[in-house]
C-alpha cells in the first residue's frame, strides 16, 4: 500500500507545474496580506500619518493589564484633546510642537481610534457579558413558567458560556482582527485543489488505463483508496503551507502577536462568540476547520471528476460548484436560517460564522451549538462523496465494439 501511495503521489502531485503554481500563489497571497495591512491598518502609512512609532511608544504605557491609573492617564491626555476639537475651532496647524503628531485633530483621532475606543470596549465587556447573563436568566424563569424546555435549556447554555467573561488586558488586536476575516488564501487553495485533483481519476480514463488498472493485483479498491488518501494528503499539505504563510505574514507585516493570549471576544465582532478560547488557540482551531472544509470540497471535486473522461468539463463544473457554495454561504451569512448555513461545507472554510455568534440548532428538543451539527454535516458530505466515488468506480464502464457496455465488478 505504501508503494502504491508513493506511486500516486509521484504520478499526480510531484510535478513542476504544481510546485510553481503553489509558489506563485504563495507570493500573491503575501502581496494580498500586505495590501490588507496597507488599506486597513491604522498604523500603516496609507492613513496619511505615521502613527506606528507613536503607537508602540504609547502602548508601553497603556498596554497590558487595565488599571484605573492607566485609564486616568489616558483620559488626562484624550479629554483636553476632545474638548479642543469638539467645536472644530482648534488650530489646523500641522507643526504644532505641543502635540504628539503635529496636529491637534490628528492627536484626537490617534488616541480615540487606537486607545480610547478599544480600551472602552475591553473595559466594559464584563458589564456587557453580565447583562447577557441577566437577560438569559430572566428568560429561563419565563420559559420555565411556560413549560418551554427548549428555550429554557438554550438560555441556560447561554448563561454557562457568558458567565464570568471579562477582558482584563488591553492588547493590540488589529492583526488578529484582519487575520480571522481573511479568506483570500482559502480561495487560492481551492483553485489549486480543483486544478490538481481533476486529473487524479481522469488521467487513467483519458488513456483508457482505468479498466486495466482495476484488473491488476494492486488495482480495484486499493487503487481508489490510494488515490483518495494521496489526494487528502496533498490537500492537507497545501492547506498547512498556506495557513502557515497567512499567520507568519500577518504577524510580520502587522509587527505584533500581542493579542495571542487574549480571549477571542477581545475582537468586537466576536463579542457574542460561542467559545471563550484565546485568539492564538482560535488561529489553530480555525486552520484545522478550514483544512477539513477544503478536504470535503476536494472530495466533491473528485466525485465530479469521476463522471467524465476529460478534465475540462469537471474543472468548469467544479469551479461553478465552488462559486455556488460561496454564494449560498453569503446568502445565509448573518441570517437566522442557521440550518441552511451549517449544511453548507463551505461554512468550515469561513468558520468565523460558526463562532462569532452563539447560535443553536434544535435537536429533538435540545439546543445544540451550531458548530457541532456543522461538523456532522461536513462529515456526512465527505462520507457520501467517498461512497459515491467507490460506487462509480465499481460501475466503471468501457464502451466496446458495437457499443457493448462492460461493467467492472472485481472491486
Amino acid at each position: 500500500m505504501v508503494r502504491l501511495l508513493l506511486f500516486e503521489c509521484r504520478k499526480h502531485f510531484l510535478k513542476k507545474s504544481i510546485v510553481l503554481a503553489i509558489l506563485l500563489f504563495s507570493v500573491l497571497n503575501v502581496a494580498k496580506i500586505y495590501s490588507v495591512y496597507d488599506q486597513t491598518s491604522l498604523l500603516s502609512k496609507s492613513t496619511g500619518s505615521d502613527w506606528n512609532d507613536l503607537y508602540w511608544e504609547m502602548y508601553k504605557d497603556f498596554g497590558g493589564t487595565m488599571t484605573n491609573e492607566k485609564i486616568e492617564k489616558l483620559m488626562s491626555i484624550y479629554g483636553p484633546l476632545d474638548k479642543q476639537t469638539a467645536d472644530n475651532t482648534a488650530s489646523t496647524a500641522t507643526d504644532n510642537p505641543n502635540t504628539y503628531t503635529g496636529n491637534v485633530y490628528n492627536d484626537t483621532l490617534f488616541f480615540r481610534w487606537n486607545f480610547v475606543n478599544p480600551m472602552e470596549y475591553a473595559y466594559m465587556y464584563r458589564n456587557y457579558a453580565n447583562d447577557v447573563v441577566t437577560v438569559a436568566q430572566e428568560n429561563m424563569t419565563f420559559f420555565e413558567s411556560l413549560g418551554n424546555q427548549y428555550e429554557y435549556r438554550k438560555n441556560a447554555a447561554i448563561v454557562d458560556r457568558f458567565k464570568g467573561r471579562l477582558i482584563s488586558e488591553f492588547s493590540y488586536v488589529e492583526m488578529y482582527e484582519n487575520y480571522v476575516h481573511y479568506d483570500f488564501s482559502a480561495f487560492l487553495v481551492m483553485l489549486i485543489c480543483i486544478y490538481v485533483l481533476m486529473n487524479v481519476f481522469v488521467s487513467e480514463k483519458e488513456t483508457e488505463m482505468d479498466v486495466l488498472l482495476l484488473t491488476t493485483k494492486t488495482g480495484g479498491t486499493k487503487t481508489v483508496v490510494a488515490k483518495i488518501m494521496t489526494s487528502a494528503i496533498f490537500v492537507f499539505i497545501v492547506c498547512s503551507w498556506f495557513w502557515l504563510i497567512d499567520f507568519a505574514a500577518f504577524a510580520t507585516i502587522f509587527g505584533s502577536l500581542e493579542a495571542t493570549v487574549s480571549p477571542i471576544y477581545a475582537i468586537e465582532n466576536f463579542a457574542n462568540s460561542s467559545i471563550g478560547i484565546s485568539l492564538g488557540a482560535y488561529a489553530v482551531l480555525s486552520s484545522l476547520l478550514k483544512t477539513a472544509g477544503i478536504l470535503v470540497l476536494s472530495l466533491v471535486f473528485l466525485l465530479i471528476s469521476i463522471l467524465f473522461k476529460k478534465a475540462l468539463f469537471p474543472f468548469i463544473i467544479s469551479l461553478f460548484a465552488t462559486f455556488g457554495f460561496i454564494y449560498m454561504q453569503e446568502m445565509y451569512m448573518g441570517s437566522g436560517r442557521i440550518l441552511l448555513k451549517i449544511i453548507n461545507p463551505f461554512v468550515l472554510v469561513v468558520n468565523r460564522e460558526l463562532f462569532r455568534k452563539t447560535e443553536f440548532v434544535n435537536l429533538f428538543g435540545y439546543p445544540v451549538i451550531s458548530y457541532v451539527p456543522a461538523l456532522l454535516f461536513a462529515a456526512a458530505w465527505g462520507t457520501v462523496c467517498i461512497l459515491g466515488i467507490m460506487i462509480l468506480v465499481r460501475k466503471n464502464i468501457v464502451n466496446g465494439k458495437g457499443g457493448r457496455v462492460l461493467v467492472i465488478n472485481n472491486l
